[in-house]
């Protein structure tokens, strides 16, 4: 019974990190050029522009963004379940971490898929005044505030994260991978802070396409993980 149900969380935890890089390639790569080459925003000016050039595809990359968030939030429960005893302190603390700026990452999307769209085509009053704080075409609007502290926190649970692989194969990397994630997200979080513009810079841009690189080879060596813990336990 014990053997089968490591068997299930392993294919669960599969199937969590495919949904993690669908997030990836499709919030991250495929929907952003596909809205600068059809649909592009202007350079951020004032919100009547916004409203003038938004379209719902505009929205596709958050949207995806759901996948990423989730996929991340049900690997770490996966691991949770996988860590050994004495390491499950580590797992839990970042567990709860994750889920606690998940909520932070999520609010952030429900703005950008509900509120944003809203204001857009609905132009209420409120337009001039409200939605530069919450859309993230502007560069200094809360919603980056968000967006940054949230992923922040979340590479902040990759930290604890890391101390439940030991030396197995693939594990020495995947701790290493994800102490490198969490620090540049906290790096980044706290970048946010000293200037709300720098995402919006080259060096902003090469950070943005690093990561999303980096979230990607954390989950091929996730799935080779899995592989082979799968491989162990059907053993057994």
């Amino acid at each position: 019974m014990e053997n089968s149900v490591q068997l299930e969380t392993i294919r669960f935890g599969r199937i969590a990190v495919y949904l993690n890089i669908f997030g990836v390639i499709f919030s991250g790569l495929v929907f952003p050029a596909l809205s600068m080459m059809l649909y592009p925003q202007p350079a951020w000016r004032v919100a009547a522009l916004f409203a003038d050039s938004f379209h719902p595809l505009q929205t596709a990359t958050f949207f995806c963004g759901y996948f990423l968030v989730i996929g991340s939030l049900l690997t770490f429960i996966t691991l949770f379940h996988l860590a050994e005893p004495v390491k499950r302190i580590w797992a839990l603390s970042g567990l709860a971490i994750n889920i606690v700026f998940t909520a932070v990452v999520f609010l952030n999307y429900i703005i950008q898929t509900t509120y944003v769209p809203y204001l857009a085509i609905n132009r209420p009053p409120e337009l001039a005044s409200v939605l530069p704080v919450f859309t993230m075409a502007n560069p200094g609007s809360f919603a980056w505030a968000l967006e940054m502290y949230g992923w922040g926190g979340i590479g902040l649970s990759f930290v604890f994260m890391a101390f439940i692989f030991g030396k197995g194969r693939f594990e020495p990397v995947l701790k290493v991978l994800f102490l490198v994630n969490g620090i540049c997200s906290v790096a980044s979080a706290l970048m946010t802070s000293v200037d709300m513009t720098w995402l919006f810079t080259s060096a902003g841009l090469t950070a943005l396409v690093v990561w999303n690189t980096l979230v990607l080879v954390i989950d091929f060596f996730l799935l080779a993980y899995f592989k082979k813990a799968y491989a162990v336990a059907d053993s057994v």
